[in-house]
């Protein structure tokens, strides 16, 4: 059975975004950091500034409770999304 709390989802994303970045070229790793760049910069400009220390401190906490999982979970799904989305096959053009 598919486990979807928030626990089930970290686990499975973790997973996942493991793989998939030591998969990945260290050109795909960039642009896929760039593509995350942008979506963040064009959150920020419709709704404002991101509470970076409170992720921060939210990614070095030794345990989360569900709501955290969750947020944590979300934040995979979006680097998973990032990184399926670069073409690994040739190099990024913007790197040379």
């Amino acid at each position: 059975m598919l486990d979807l709390t928030g626990y089930g989802r970290l686990a499975k994303l973790s997973t996942l975004t493991d793989r998939m970045i030591n998969d990945a070229s260290r050109d795909a790793l960039i642009a896929a950091a760039r593509l995350l760049a942008l979506q963040v910069a064009h959150f920020q400009r419709l709704h404002g500034q991101l509470p970076l220390d409170e992720n921060i401190d939210l990614l070095e906490s030794k345990g989360l409770t569900e709501a955290q999982a969750e947020h944590v979970a979300d934040g995979l799904e979006v680097l998973a999304m990032a990184l399926a989305t670069i073409r690994d096959d040739e190099p990024d053009p913007s790197l040379q």
